[in-house]
Formats: C-alpha cells, structure tokens, sequence
C-alpha cells in the first residue's frame, strides 16, 4: 500500500539549503499544469497529455531528489542502494490532470538514515505544495513477499518504473518479480487478478453500457485497458506493445483498436478533470454534453451527445472484450499443457472437458455458419466455448466478405432463430444474445442492428445503450417463458409461457428500436425494417406483420394505459380495433412489459 507517515518535522529539510525551493517548486507545478490545460482545451491527444504531464513530474522528483540525495550524503555515509521508482499511472507514464502520483523508494536498508533523509527531503515540499503524492518505502525482498499475497503489489511490479537513483536495484526487483511472482504462480495472480477485476465491475457498474460510465474504473475503462496489459505482461514477460505483437499475445489490428479507444478513453479522463478542476471520473449527463462539444461533435439526425457516446461505448467495448480475451486467452495456455479427453460432434465441434471448440479452426473460412453451429453446441450441452475459439469466431465476424456469407447461409439462418427462441438456460454471462453480441454474430446476421451498437437514449430513464436495451428485453421474455418472475410479474409470465407464437415477440424484442437511427417516423420505419428482417429469417407473412404490429403499437399501448381513462368505452374500443384479437392483446402486453422492464431498475 502507498502510505504517507507524517513526522513533525523532516529528517531532512532541503528548504534550509535553498530558501525559494517551495515558490521555485510551485512555479514550476504552475506552469506545466496551465500548459497541461491548455493543450487539453485545444485538443491535444490525450494520451500525449498525459505523458507530458507524466514527463514535468518525473523532471520535478529527479531534481528534488539529486539535490535530497546530495544534502543527505553530506550528513550521512549511505550504506546501500536506493532508487526513486515510479509506481501505478504514473509509472506507466501517463498521469491525469487531477491524478494521484504514487512513487516506491526502493533500498536495500528501509531502516538507514540515509533513505530516511532522501524520501522526507523529496516528499515534504510535494506536501506543502499541496501534491498528492503516496509513498513506500521497502527492500526487494519485503516487496516480493508483499507481492505474492497482495494483488497491487504484484501489478506495481508490472508497471514500475525508475525515475532517479540506482538502476540496478529496479532491475533486480522486475527480473525476481517475474521468476517468482509471475512465472512460478501465473494462475494464483490470474485467479486473483480475474476477482479483483470482477470486484471492480461490480462497485463501479458491471455493464460497460451504463449510460454515466466511469471512465477509470467500469468495465471497459481505462482500469480493464491495464488490467488486459497486466495480463500479457505477467505470461510472456513483455514491456512494450510492439513486444505484445512478436509475442502473439495481439496482432497488429488488435493494437490499432487498443490505441484508438486508449485515446479516447484519456481525452475523456483530461476533459473530465478539467471540467471539475479535480479528479473527477464519471462521466454523468451533463459532462456527455460539454464534453461532445469540445471532441467536434455536432447535431444531425442524431445529437452531438449521442454521437459522443456511441463512439465511446465503442471504444470501450474493444477494451472490455479486449481484457476477457487476454485472461482467457493466459489460461488456455496454461490449459493446453493438460489434456484431456475429446469428443467429437460430427458437425465440426468438439468437446474438451467443459469447454467446445471447432476441430478445425481453419473450417470456419468455408462454412461460416459453423460459428452459429458452435453456440448451438454450446446450449445443449451447457458448454463454454474455448477462449482462442472464441478469438477466430470475432476475428471473422470483423470481416464485411464473412459476414456477407453468412449472412446468405440458409443454415446459419435456421441455427440463429434456433437460438434466438432457445428458453433454457445458457452458460454465458447475460445470456445467448449477449454472448453472441459480444464476439459479432448479431450485426453479422442483423446489419440493420449495427446503427444501434453503443447508441444512447439521452434521458433521465434509460440505463442502457439501445443494442443493450433490446438485447436484455429479448433475455427478459426468455426468463419469463421459464417463469423466474411469476412473484413479481405474474401475469406477464403466464402469458408469455401460454403464448402460441414466441418467435415474433422475440424477434420484435430484439429489433423494436431499429428505427433509431432515422430521426422523424422511426417507430413505423423501424417497423418496416424489422418486418423485413422477419421474412429474411423465413418467417411467415402473418408473423412478420405481428412483428410489425408489435414495435409499431407497444409504447401507444403503454400510453393508452397509462395516460388515458381505462374504464372509458372509446378507449376500450380505441383498443380493441389496434389489438384485433385476444393473442394480439396478451403479445402486446407481454412485449411492454419486457421493454419497460428493461429501461432501468425501478421501471415496474
């Protein structure tokens, strides 16, 4: 832990050898956090920021330094080595407007006076400046033994960084951390690392597409971008992302998409900062506005704001996939060294131990419709598809000449309403639709869904994105059909269990904001779309009309209920002639029910 131990006075007071020291400190803070700020109000790239701001520190702590370690040696003879060492952000170089600078002093001797006198001599004119700087002071032996038992710990061994004193020791400790943290309990630190992260997610928001993200610490920030390199760092003892492509731990596109969401992630952060003039990392209502602004974005059919967003959900998205593959990805490795028995499928996929995988990964080029085949499997036998396999199946679904083939496969058609329509349970976090959302089997078989990915609904009422939204109202009919809420929504439930045509309320589910994207008249062209898409997937003309009655209707309904006198005999008429028949009525009622009950929490 960084820890700040306060005596009443210094061991070592440099301001006795220079008396301006604190204005000459101060002015220096001054004038590179005023040329900080301007750079971020003028757009420069965030990253750059950030290490620029990273840069003006380390030239303070290197000169504060210097100047403690020669007033200490005048007093004291040194009798090891000790290296000034930067840990956290600030040792991956990239530090935040309003961020915290954490640094170790690494010696051989916690104990000696002299260590004492160096880090009071640098650390007490950074408090009086008002900087927060943490501070540990410890040997490499202590920080070794604290790193096998404490998750920081071992991540700082991944990010530091000497800033002043004696290399060497650095070196020592990032050589021993990797042998005997690292490589000795590679699946004792991703075991920890995979519960600190899920910890994480959970007290900050375990969906990436909540619609005020932490920027920092939710799922898909800029806390998962470091855990993904922690990971790749730790299994192959790589520094650099150019060591991260010779290693085949990613390949050149997959750094690409890292790098553009890092930056957006970062103007974000400084933008953020600046705007509350502290550290600041939710990204609430009205920062989204201000800030949409000051990226370029501007008002078209869509708004500035919603356009902001999107593009950021985006970006966060390839960090969050990002992270779960590079985990996944370190214990498949680790798997591979334990086989096990396979049983094969006869369709192209095969068994091993809980896991399905395809016996040919190179099969999937030819027969694109063996990644729905593969999902299938899964669901039937409750099997988790294999993290590489995983990999291949996204990786072609990112290619328009794949999709484009799957698209016209009669098979993958029929394997994908299979799905679509499957009730039992499902052995992915959020469900089959969510799984295949997340590797790109949705807009692969839906281009028309594309337009919704990371799109939000700018109000006080949504939670969710509108891919999300939908994607969750369709699992919401799933779990009433198997009756998991028949305490709190039982006439919804037995209706939906009852009714006779489930395929059309599933597909009206999934696709009932199509229309989004289109401005003015989107609800009945979102409806015209989705009927399109019904007869695309073979549905009959009557059930693609009642998927067009179903996102047509469903928020008049909602509103005749709630906004209109229910007893009066011109309302109930009003109904009756929109609803035609009983069936009508019960799938109307069953799709609001699924819609509302997914726009928050408390919607019901």
């Amino acid at each position: 832990a960084i820890v700040r131990e306060v005596s009443p006075s210094p061991a070592l007071d440099l301001s006795r050898f220079a008396p301006m020291l604190g204005t000459t400190c101060g002015g220096y803070l001054k004038a590179y956090r005023a040329r900080f700020e301007a750079a971020v109000r003028q757009g420069t790239p965030g990253v750059e920021g950030a290490r620029q701001h990273a840069r003006a520190i380390d030239g303070l702590l290197n000169a504060l330094f210097c100047a403690a370690d020669a007033a200490a040696r005048a007093e004291v003879k040194p009798s090891g080595r000790l290296s000034l060492v930067a840990v956290g952000g600030y040792g991956r170089s990239t530090l935040g407007l309003h961020s915290d600078v954490d640094v170790l002093f690494l010696c051989d001797d916690p104990t000696e006076p002299y260590v004492r006198r160096v880090s009071e001599g640098l650390l007490y004119p950074l408090w009086d400046l008002g900087v927060d700087i943490g501070h540990a002071v410890r040997g490499v032996d202590e920080t070794l033994k604290l790193a096998q038992e404490d998750i920081r710990t071992s991540t700082t061994l991944l990010d530091l960084r000497c800033v002043a004193g004696d290399r060497p020791i650095v070196e020592e400790l990032h050589r021993r951390g990797q042998v005997e943290v690292f490589e000795s309990n590679l699946d004792r630190f991703l075991d920890a690392l995979t519960e600190d992260t899920e910890s994480r997610h959970r007290r900050f928001g375990d969906s990436l597409f909540l619609l005020e993200p932490e920027v920092k610490q939710g799922r898909g920030g800029l806390r998962d971008l470091d855990v993904a390199e922690w990971t790749i760092r730790a299994r192959h003892g790589v520094r650099t992302v150019q060591e991260y492509v010779t290693c085949g731990a990613l390949v050149e596109r997959e750094v690409e998409r890292l790098d553009a969401a890092r930056e957006m992630l970062w103007r974000t952060r400084n933008l953020l900062h600046l705007r509350a003039g502290r550290q600041q990392d939710r990204l609430t209502f009205a920062d989204q506005e201000e800030i949409a602004e000051q990226l370029g974005f501007v008002d078209g059919i869509s708004l500035a704001v919603e356009q902001f967003m999107q593009a950021y959900y985006r970006h966060a998205r390839v960090v969050a996939q990002t992270t779960e593959r590079m985990l996944d990805r370190a214990r498949a490795v680790r798997e591979s060294s334990h086989p096990r028995g396979i049983r094969v499928f006869g369709d192209g996929t095969v068994q091993v131990g809980t896991r399905v995988d395809l016996e040919r990964p190179d099969a999937l080029t030819e027969d694109p419709a063996l990644a729905l085949r593969l999902y299938r499997r899964a669901l039937r036998h409750q099997l988790t598809p294999h993290p590489q396999t995983r990999d291949v199946i996204a990786r072609a679904a990112a290619s328009k000449l794949w999709r484009e083939r799957l698209k016209r496969s009669e098979e993958a058609t029929q394997l994908f309403v299979e799905i679509l329509k499957h009730v039992g349970d499902a052995p992915f976090r959020g469900g089959a639709l969510t799984e295949l959302h997340e590797v790109g089997l949705i807009t692969a078989m839906v281009p028309e869904f594309g337009p919704l990915v990371g799109r939000v609904m700018h109000d006080a009422y949504h939670v969710y994105t509108v891919d999300i939204h939908s994607i969750l109202a369709a699992e919401k009919f799933r779990t009433l059909i198997r009756g998991d809420h028949t305490d709190q929504l039982g006439m919804a439930s037995r209706l939906a269990a009852v009714a006779p045509r489930r395929l059309p309320i599933f597909l009206a589910l999934l696709l009932h904001h199509l229309g989004r994207a289109y401005g003015r008249g989107q609800q009945a062209r979102g409806a015209q779309m989705a009927q399109d898409v019904a007869r695309r997937f073979g549905l009959s003309e009557a059930d693609a009309d009642r998927v067009g009655f179903l996102i047509r209707e469903h928020w008049n309904f909602y509103r005749m209920a709630t906004q209109r006198d229910v007893r009066d005999r011109e309302t109930l008429a009003e109904v009756a002639k929109t609803v035609v028949s009983h069936e009508g009525l019960s799938d109307l009622y069953v799709m609001t029910v699924c819609v509302l009950a997914t726009i928050n929490t408390s919607a019901m």
